[in-house]
C-alpha cells in the first residue's frame, strides 16, 4: 500500500473522528428561557453567574452528548465519595416498605439555617448510585442535608414487601419520605430537587396538590423529559441511537424484575393483574414492558393512559414555586420536543428559568480538562449555586412564594 493511500486512510479516519467528537463546534455560553420582565430571574441570574458563563466541556470527548452519557451510565462520577446516611424505612397503606438515606450537613450553613434537600434519583437509581454520591457531599460540605430516596426494587439489600415495584411518575413514596423529614426535623426548610425521570417525580408531587408548595422554597429539575407518553414514543426511533438507550432501560429495569420476581411475578401476581411474565421478561422497549407489566400492574387500561397518569406535563402549570430546569441540547435521551415543553413553562412562568447548554448529554456534564474530567460536575456547581441564591433570597425575605417568609 503506497504511502499516499495510507495518509488519505489516516486523514479520513481523523476527519470521522473529529465529526463524530463534535470537535469543530464551540463550547458557548448556556440559552436561557424566562418570562421577560421577571424581578425574581434577574435576581436568580445576578447569584448565579454560572448560568452566563461559557461551559467548558473534557476538551477530546467531552462535546459528544452520547460519551457524555456513556461514561455518566457506566462511571457515575470521577472520584465519587461515598457519604455515609442514616437509613430510614416508611410502611405505605399497601404494605410497600419504602426507604430512603439521610445525609446530614458536614458543617452549619453559612447563615446557620436549616436547610434540606429532599432528592429523588433517575431511574432505577438509588443513594448508592456514584453521581447521587458526588451530589450528595459536594452538598454536605456546603452545609445542606441530604434525603436521598431509593426507587422501590432498586437496592438489593431492602426487600420489597409489597407486589410493586417503582413508576415513572408515582409520588407515593417521595411524599412520604418528604412528610417524614418534616416530621422529624419540624424546623428544616424543603428544597425539592430530581434527577432524570426523578424530577418527573418531584415536580408532578408539587403540580397534582398545590398545597403542597408551601412546604417547600424551591424546586429543581435536571434533565428531565417532562412528558412519558411522548419519551417512550420518541425511544422508538433510531434517531441519535435512542433505540439503543431504551433496550438498556428496558434491560435494566428487567434485572430488577428478575432480582424480585417471586414477589413481583409470582403465580399471585400473574392471576390478579393478568401478567405473563413470559412477555414481560421477553421486551425489548420501554412501551412493550409497559404493556406487559407496568400498566397492568397499575391498573390502566392501556399504555397511552399509563403514561400520561405519570408524566408532570399535565399538572406543571399550577407550579408557581422558583423552579430551576436543567437540559441539553446533545441530550439523547431528551430531544428538542421533550426540552420545548420544560422552555414553554419558564417562558409563561415568572419564578423559573430553563437553562440548556449546547453540551452535558444526559445527566454528565463533566467539565474541563483534556480526558479526565473534575470529580464535581457543572450540573452539580449549577444546582448548588441555585441552591445559594435561594437561600440568599429567603434570608433577604425575597421570595416570591409569600407563605414562605424568613420568620
Amino acid at each position: 500500500m503506497s504511502a499516499v493511500v495510507v495518509s488519505l486512510i489516516l486523514l479520513g479516519l481523523f476527519c470521522a473522528v473529529f465529526r463524530l467528537l463534535h470537535l469543530s463546534i464551540y463550547a458557548g455560553e448556556p440559552k436561557l428561557f424566562y418570562k421577560e420582565g421577571s424581578h425574581f430571574v434577574k435576581s436568580v441570574l445576578d447569584l448565579c453567574p454560572i448560568f452566563k458563563e461559557v461551559y467548558l466541556p473534557p476538551l477530546i470527548w467531552g462535546k459528544s452528548g452520547h460519551l457524555q452519557t456513556f461514561i455518566y451510565a457506566k462511571l457515575g462520577r470521577v472520584k465519587s465519595p461515598y457519604p455515609l446516611g442514616k437509613r430510614i424505612s416508611v410502611k405505605m397503606s399497601d404494605g410497600a416498605t419504602m426507604t430512603f438515606d439521610v445525609f446530614e450537613p458536614h458543617k452549619p450553613h453559612p447563615t446557620e439555617g436549616d436547610y434540606t434537600m429532599v432528592l429523588c434519583p433517575g431511574i432505577a437509581n438509588s443513594s448508592e448510585t456514584t453521581y447521587i454520591c458526588t451530589f450528595v457531599h459536594y452538598a454536605q460540605e456546603r452545609g445542606y442535608r441530604v434525603a436521598v430516596l431509593n426507587h422501590l426494587g432498586a437496592l438489593s439489600s431492602a426487600p420489597l414487601t409489597s407486589s410493586r415495584m417503582f413508576t415513572y411518575g408515582g409520588t407515593e413514596e417521595y411524599g412520604a419520605m418528604v412528610d417524614e423529614v418534616l416530621r422529624r426535623h419540624p424546623d428544616t426548610r424543603l428544597m425539592g430537587l430530581g434527577f432524570s425521570m426523578g424530577a418527573n417525580v418531584v415536580v408532578k408531587y408539587v403540580g397534582e396538590d398545590i398545597s403542597r408548595q408551601e412546604k417547600f422554597l424551591c424546586l429543581m429539575s435536571l434533565c428531565q423529559g417532562y412528558d412519558a407518553e411522548k419519551a417512550i414514543d420518541l425511544g422508538k426511533d433510531w434517531a441519535h441511537l435512542r433505540r439503543m438507550y431504551a433496550y438498556v432501560m428496558t434491560s435494566n429495569q428487567k434485572k430488577m424484575l428478575r432480582r424480585h420476581y417471586d414477589m413481583l411475578l409470582g403465580k399471585e401476581v400473574q392471576e390478579k393483574y393478568n401478567i405473563d411474565p413470559e412477555l414481560v421478561l421477553a421486551s425489548t422497549t420501554l412501551y412493550e414492558l409497559d404493556e406487559a407489566y407496568g400498566r397492568r400492574r397499575a391498573g390502566f387500561e392501556s399504555v397511552e393512559e399509563y403514561h400520561r397518569k405519570h408524566s408532570c406535563c399535565f399538572c406543571m402549570d399550577k407550579v408557581t414555586l422558583p423552579m430551576f430546569l436543567l437540559n441539553a441540547t446533545d441530550d439523547p435521551l431528551v430531544p428538542p420536543p421533550l426540552v420545548e415543553i420544560g422552555i414553554q413553562y419558564a417562558k409563561t412562568h415568572p419564578n423559573s428559568i430553563l437553562v440548556e447548554t449546547r453540551h452535558g448529554g444526559h445527566l454528565g456534564f463533566f467539565e474541563s480538562g483534556i480526558l479526565t474530567p473534575d470529580p464535581i460536575t457543572w450540573l452539580d456547581r449549577s444546582a448548588l449555586q441555585y441552591a445559594e441564591a435561594i437561600v440568599t433570597l429567603f434570608v433577604a425575605n425575597s421570595l416570591p412564594h409569600l407563605k414562605l417568609k424568613a420568620a
